[in-house]
């Protein structure tokens, strides 16, 4: 990308407040820019840029970890845990009390820390796959390119799962929320990029948004349910004496 005198200055005083600061102008920008033009982030990184944008793993897992730190207003992991094991018949959980000797309150407790740590691993790797069907849209995108691309929309979806984080902590009846807004974001975020990048038709860019999109929410939820059965393995091998 050709850069002007003006811009090289911007990036300069970016740079300073930054060291002054501490704040990231350039992962802001990139925040922002992926829901008001978010075809000129794809085609910043689909051209390789490094200088314009903040690589979209980095916002991710950024927004990954604000989520566990905000998720403990309500219980975090723990919580969820909780609320989940409460479903369970009383003789079930009868049986993981006598068998690990802790109550199913502090076993939840051990199955969300666990949790908590395998998230990003679990779910990003699931839905780093989705790497593969971008090569299928665009095979001259490179690697890394793709990685980005792929994390771009995940990055926007995170902003709108974290936004809706109270429908998924306060229990049941608006539980639905948060995931169709997250697909919806998805997919919009794609249909917004890709012309020029990974579609050359509106058309293309609908369908192909549409492909991108379910398969990533099927690879979240994957990737969750490997989360919760990861977690709860731990806990019982942990606890059991």
């Amino acid at each position: 990308m050709n850069q002007t005198p003006g811009d090289d200055r911007k990036r300069d005083l970016e740079d300073i407040a930054e060291d002054a600061l501490g704040v990231n102008f350039r992962s802001l920008r990139t925040f922002r820019d992926l829901f008001i033009r978010p075809n000129t982030v794809f085609r910043a990184y689909a051209a390789g840029d490094r200088e314009t944008y903040t690589p979209s793993l980095r916002l991710w897992l950024v927004l990954i970890g604000l989520q566990l730190a905000i998720s403990v207003l309500w219980g975090g992991y723990g919580g969820i845990m909780a609320r989940n094991l409460a479903d369970l018949s009383a003789a079930r959980i009868a049986t993981i009390e006598s068998r690990t000797g802790v109550t199913i309150a502090e076993f939840a407790d051990t199955a969300g820390q666990a949790a908590a740590v395998v998230h990003a691993p679990l779910v990003g790797g699931m839905t780093v796959l989705a790497v593969f069907l971008l090569g299928a849209f665009n095979r001259a995108l490179r690697w890394p390119a793709r990685l980005n691309l792929t994390f771009a929309v995940l990055t926007a979806g995170s902003v709108v799962g974290l936004l809706t984080l109270p429908f998924t902590m306060t229990g049941p009846g608006l539980e639905w929320v948060p995931p169709l807004l997250v697909l919806a974001t998805y997919f919009i975020t794609f249909y917004r990029g890709a012309p020029g990048v990974l579609a050359q038709s509106a058309s293309g860019a609908v369908f192909k948004g549409a492909a991108f999109s379910l398969t990533v929410i099927l690879l979240v939820i994957v990737g969750g349910l490997l989360m919760s059965l990861t977690a709860l393995a731990w806990a019982v091998l942990t606890l059991t004496p």
